[in-house]
């Protein structure tokens, strides 16, 4: 085992998922935990604080190391950038682990995700999870475009898909009556109910309505694949704005126009949402270098930790972690 203090942890925690990993200095990947969300804008303090809590401390059983040994976390969470939330996660994160030995950094989500493509921290990247997000990140500035909630925005994100394939067929019910087409057989399906009728309960009542809504954009995305017009025109409006969200930053930030654009998130999982989001940004002549990362976002925050322990990213360095990484992955999460 390496001398004390010698890991760096970096935390990606989305709206729906949280993931940690921990490795050494030397870019080591070592082991990786799963969790639920984190985003404390849509999930209880308690619940969110208690998520990380448990991911921390099993991470560390998993290669038998102490709190002792760890020199940085590097939290990137959906929402963290705010400094109202930046002083809550230290103030949670401070007590599990030495003050004095261990130095805690909070940052976006989207900071995790942008590394994640360019193993830098400077570029372009535009998430499209459960919600969505666009930022531009230059040598000490950072810029956001979007990322103002399920409430306020999140326009081009699971959630929305989701909002927009229930309101078509709560709209078309109310209309004529009808919901025996293949679109809302199907997302009726997906949701476990029989008519329109009973979606009132179900998202109202529900725990966690948001993931709920958001669990919906799977069922849209595969109805596109097979040309269904009305999947289609909710997957080709999501992504009408998730372009509009770029357009709006190349306008508020010109110097960025030519930075190469990382995708991250869940929709752009889907080879069918990657098509129409590039064929979308040729119609927009937006011809920025596209990159979908090599290793997920949690990676990412690792390396942020990497860079702030002042440790340079080589190419030597870069490919260690990427090797450690898949490693780690088909073997069920350790070394």
């Amino acid at each position: 085992m390496p001398l004390n203090k010698q890991y760096i942890i970096g935390v990606d925690g989305g709206g729906t998922k949280t993931r940690a990993v921990i490795g050494t200095k030397e870019g080591n990947i070592l082991a990786f935990m799963d969790g639920g969300g984190t985003n404390i804008k849509s999930t209880p303090f308690h619940e969110a604080r208690q998520q990380i809590q448990q991911l921390l401390e099993s991470l560390l059983q998993k290669i038998g190391a102490t709190k002792s040994d760890i020199s940085t976390i590097f939290l990137c969470i959906a929402g963290g950038d705010r400094q109202e939330d930046i002083k809550r996660w230290k103030a949670w994160i401070a007590p599990m682990f030495p003050s004095i030995s261990c130095k805690v950094a909070v940052t976006n989500d989207a900071v995790a995700s942008l590394t994640s493509g360019t193993f830098t921290q400077e570029g372009l990247v535009v998430i499209a999870g459960t919600g969505s997000i666009v930022y531009a990140v230059q040598q000490n500035s950072i810029s956001r475009m979007g990322g103002w909630g399920y409430l306020l925005g999140d326009e081009g994100s699971g959630y929305y898909i989701g909002q927009e394939a229930l309101r078509t067929i709560t709209h078309q019910y109310d209309a004529c009556g009808l919901y025996e087409d293949a679109f809302s057989k199907a997302v009726l399906e997906r949701l476990a109910l029989t008519n329109p009728t009973e979606i009132i309960t179900l998202i109202y009542e529900h725990s966690q309505p948001r993931i709920c809504i958001s669990s919906i954009a799977r069922t849209v995305l595969l109805l596109a694949t097979q040309n269904n017009e009305i999947a289609k025109r909710i997957v080709d409006r999501a992504i009408t704005h998730l372009v509009q969200l770029l357009q709006m930053m190349f306008k508020k930030e010109p110097q960025v126009k030519k930075y190469p654009i990382v995708t991250c998130g869940g929709l752009f999982e889907n080879q069918y949402f990657v098509q129409c989001f590039q064929a979308k940004l040729q119609q927009s002549t937006i011809d920025n270098q596209i990159i979908q990362p090599e290793v997920p976002p949690a990676i990412g925050a690792f390396i942020n930790g990497l860079f702030s322990e002042g440790i340079p990213m080589t190419k030597a360095l870069q490919q260690t972690v990427k090797e450690t990484w898949m490693s780690v992955k088909h073997s069920n999460g350790r070394i």
